[in-house]
This record gives structure tokens, C-alpha cells and sequence, in this order.
């Protein structure tokens, strides 16, 4: 008996993954918004090209990476969530997956979302920086602050990792 409750409770752990399938359905419908603003951005790049000088049109290409970066965020999230709900049967019929896909540990996926985190702050900061004549210097301090938590953080974060795997990799007595 309670084998039996033991497997009935395992089973309906493992099949709760599924009620994340509506959350990455959600993500593929917000990859597809952020498709449409980037070529609607893409296409206010094109028209203004003659008429815009070099610092703004700095600051509209940093726009489009921003949106690059965050749709590569997405992506990894995703990817994430292919390896955490598919059965990794169904997952290897897959004819499009990428190779990382199936590969990518928990650490490892850390990493990658703090680092995508990390570079889409950066590119913000930056495009504060061309504008920082109109800004208000707090405002400026705090997202300095901001990006150098997400720095510190990710530091910290992949030093763990490493901690963590080192002292794995040791034989255990």
C-alpha cells in the first residue's frame, strides 16, 4: 500500500511539469511581440537612416540588439523548458533541435540566463551613457548599481558552480 502511494504521489510530482506548458506557450507568444517590434523598430531605422546623425543612430541599433538579447533569453528558457516537460525520447526525434538542447545543465543554464540578464543591462547602461546629458544623475547611479549587482551576482553565481563541481569531481571516502 504504500508503494502504491509512494508511486501515485511520485507520478503526479513529475506530471506537474505539464501545468508549465501554458507559461512557454506564453514566452513563444512574447517572442513573437518582440519579433514585430523589432522589425517595426528595424523599419524606423531604415526610413530615418538619411536624416539620423551617428550617436542617435547608435542608440537605435543598440535598441535592436537589446531586442536581440532578449529574445535570445527567451530561447534559453524555452530550450529549458523542451528538456524539463518532453521525455528525453521524444525530445531526441526532435529533427530541428539544436545540439545544446538535452546537454545543458541546471548550473549551466544559470549561467546562461544571468549572463543574457548581464548583457541586456549593459546594453541599457549604454544607451544611458549617449543620453546622459538629459538624465538624471541618480537615475544614472542607481542602474550602475543595478548592472553591478547582476555582475556580482552572475560572478558568484558561476563561482559556486565551480566550487559545487569541484568538490564533486573529488572521490568520495
Amino acid at each position: 500500500m504504500l508503494q502504491t502511494l509512494e508511486r501515485l504521489f511520485a507520478s503526479i510530482l513529475l506530471a506537474s511539469r505539464w501545468l508549465m506548458a501554458p507559461l512557454y506557450l506564453g514566452l513563444v507568444a512574447s517572442l513573437v511581440v518582440i519579433l514585430v517590434v523589432f522589425f517595426r523598430e528595424l523599419a524606423h531605422v531604415i526610413a530615418g537612416f538619411a536624416a539620423t546623425e551617428g550617436g542617435e543612430m547608435i542608440l537605435l541599433i543598440l535598441k535592436l540588439i537589446d531586442l536581440v538579447l532578449l529574445g535570445n533569453l527567451i530561447l534559453i528558457i524555452l530550450g529549458a523548458g523542451v528538456d524539463s516537460i518532453v521525455s528525453s525520447a521524444a525530445g531526441e526525434r526532435l529533427v530541428k533541435r539544436p545540439q545544446w538542447m538535452g546537454k545543458t545543465d541546471f548550473a549551466a543554464l544559470k549561467v546562461k540566463v544571468i549572463a543574457s540578464i548581464i548583457a541586456i543591462a549593459a546594453v541599457d547602461l549604454l544607451e544611458t551613457f549617449f543620453r546622459i546629458e538629459t538624465m538624471n544623475k541618480g537615475d544614472v547611479l542607481w542602474m550602475i548599481a543595478v548592472f553591478m549587482a547582476f555582475v556580482v551576482a552572475g560572478v558568484l553565481l558561476a563561482w559556486m558552480d565551480r566550487l559545487t563541481d569541484t568538490h564533486d569531481a573529488e572521490p568520495h571516502a
